[in-house]
């Protein structure tokens, strides 16, 4: 058997969304765009959303909207352990990031870690669970939320897209809902909106006519195509379903691994719901990888993941300090991510865990 780490649950009516927005409406400018705004915009409790080309793209418009707003001379604080997007899009428009711990437990930032030179923050959702977003608004800063792997998860019972200034979501295919590719932008802030349609779309101004190439502000062009709005609207009905089917998943394994000496995972309270975009387990860092390679040649598809601070890319920058990434290592030298996804069925699940259970 072989049980892959993410699929994506494409039908015929994805297949048709498409192939009819490709008979009409090639390009960035058909019906669908807009209708996937304010369906997504309503399904995330957000005033405005804006459709995007990916969701490294949606990180990099709302950090030129922070600095267009708040100027460039200033230190943004982005998680060390994250997908390196979050970082590199970071660097990409900042001279000056500071990447920070996270909580042993949650995985996340917290307040805590965050220094006082910090003057705006990129949050992350790691592998769908939200961070505790009070706690992070309690520094009065600027917040960018990479929510991209927590589409439909949820903090004290409201879902995620509208608790920061800016929330980046991602419709890879490997996320919750997929297009291929694709991101969104949501906001409630109308000037965050407008600033961010026109970043989005080479700078054009805001009240510039339709025959006119006129530019106000310096924009690239991250614009989705209507194809991918197309196949995401059919994709955002099915959110609510494939949430559950995760975390029926999760549950099972939670459940199954919760007396295993040697196994421990994400710790998070009722406040929160994740979407389990993934499932992580920490096993002894000295048996990770060996772990790793065992189970890939049963057919139990898994992966680890590299904290920022030691990626080859940024890692000249560290020396070991008392103040040093500890929990951020820790977790990225021992995780496990198991397959979860959108189909995974009953009986891959139960392989899984046996495979995990044998060869630890």
């Amino acid at each position: 058997m072989i049980v892959e780490w993410s699929k994506p649950d494409i039908t015929q009516e994805e297949i048709n969304a498409g192939i009819i927005s490709l008979k009409t409406h090639i390009g960035a400018n058909g019906p669908n765009i807009e209708l996937l705004e304010k369906e997504f915009a309503e399904k995330v409790n957000s005033k405005y959303a804006i459709a995007v080309n990916n969701g490294t793209t949606a990180l990099m418009t709302a950090l030129m909207c922070f600095r267009e707003l708040y100027g460039p001379d200033k230190t943004i604080g982005v998680p060390s352990f994250t997908f390196i997007a979050s970082a590199n899009s970071a660097k990409t428009f900042y001279d000056n990031v500071e990447l920070l711990e996270c909580d042993k437990n949650t995985w996340n930032i917290k307040s805590e870690y965050i220094k006082n030179n910090i003057d705006l923050l990129m949050s992350v959702d790691v592998g769908g669970l939200s961070c505790d977003y009070d706690d992070l608004k309690s520094l009065n800063i600027p917040i960018i939320s990479d929510s991209a792997e927590s589409m439909g998860s949820t903090y004290k019972n409201e879902v995620i897209g509208s608790q920061c200034d800016i929330h980046c979501f991602s419709l890879h295919t490997a996320k919750i809902i997929t297009a291929g590719e694709g991101g969104m932008i949501t906001t409630n802030d109308s000037n965050i909106m407008q600033l961010c349609k026109s970043l989005m779309n080479h700078g054009y101004s805001r009240d510039k006519k339709s025959y006119e190439y006129k530019h106000d502000t310096m924009g690239l062009n991250f614009r989705m195509s209507d194809i991918q709005a197309a196949i995401a609207r059919v994709q955002l009905k099915k959110l609510d379903s494939y949430v559950e089917h995760r975390n029926k998943v999760a549950n099972t394994y939670k459940e199954e691994f919760k007396n295993v000496e040697g196994i421990s995972v994400q710790e998070f309270s009722d406040e929160y719901k994740s979407n389990y975009f993934f499932f992580g387990i920490l096993v002894d860092e000295n048996k990770r990888d060996s772990l790793v390679n065992k189970l890939i040649e049963k057919g139990v598809m898994v992966k680890t993941w590299t904290s920022v601070h030691a990626q080859p890319l940024w890692n000249y920058q560290f020396t070991k300090t008392p103040d040093y990434f500890t929990n951020a290592e820790k977790i990225s030298n021992s995780v496990i991510l198991l397959p979860i996804h959108n189909t995974i069925s009953e009986d891959e699940v139960d392989y899984v865990i046996k495979n995990v259970k044998e060869l630890l």
